[in-house]
């Protein structure tokens, strides 16, 4: 018969791993129904003209408060990384908060825009709204970038510690590829592709399944020692 050494921290340790499954799923998951029910109907300066003068339609209300919920639990998620990866990968620890800091700051930073333009869209040329259209455009492929770069170094700090190996090197993969994309992205706009930056956001959703369905995924590697009885 075993029992856990350290049992007086398994409260704080399931509480870390719920924090890991839920930040996982939601921070995957809800940008992706978010932008699958309003895309923000990005056009031409005229048409995007049109839309601030109309405003919101119904649909935004609610794809945008889900895309802003995701972003929350992106913040959690990249907190909880941090946190895992500080006692066995320090490096990467630091690493993945400093340029998921960095990214966070593009993303609040690109809302601005937008509002601005549906505040003042009177005596606007069509051609000041595009610019503001690709302000928004040109931040989602520059916090894309840094996303994911903060994955990369994750994925990268993950190989170092008990994690399953599959999703550290699914991380460090898309990661990667993410990184290319979004350099090509910063030097020619119309060529980024987003399909790594979506593969990310797939693996967190596995993150979250992963970490909520099995008892080691997101387990401080130390923290229980089974000693016979």
């Amino acid at each position: 018969m075993c029992r856990d050494a350290l049992g007086p921290h398994r409260g704080p340790m399931n509480t870390s791993r719920n924090t890991l499954a839920v930040s996982g799923l939601l921070a995957g998951l809800l940008p992706l129904v978010g932008n699958g029910l309003y895309d923000g109907g990005e056009g031409s300066g005229t048409e995007v003209l049109a839309l601030a003068e109309q405003g919101l339609p119904p649909i935004a209300w609610v794809a945008y408060p889900l895309e802003l919920i995701g972003f929350g639990a992106l913040c959690v998620l990249l907190g909880s990384l941090v946190a895992m990866l500080w006692n066995r990968a320090p490096v990467a620890a630091a690493t993945t908060g400093i340029v998921g800091a960095a990214m966070v700051s593009v993303k609040i930073g690109s809302i601005a825009p937008g509002m601005a333009l549906r505040e003042h869209y009177e005596g606007v040329s069509p051609a000041t709204a595009e610019v503001f259209s690709a302000i928004g455009d040109a931040a989602f492929v520059v916090s894309g970038l840094l996303l994911s770069a903060a994955m990369t170094v994750a994925g990268v700090g993950l190989l170092q510690i008990d994690f399953p190996r599959w999703l550290s090197w699914w991380a460090v993969v898309a990661g990667g590829a993410g990184v290319l994309a979004g350099l090509v992205g910063v030097l020619a706009p119309a060529a980024y592709f987003p399909i790594p930056f979506l593969l990310l956001l797939v693996w967190m959703i596995a993150l979250g399944l992963s970490t909520a369905l099995s008892t080691n995924v997101g387990k401080p590697v130390g923290a229980a020692i089974a000693v016979p009885e």
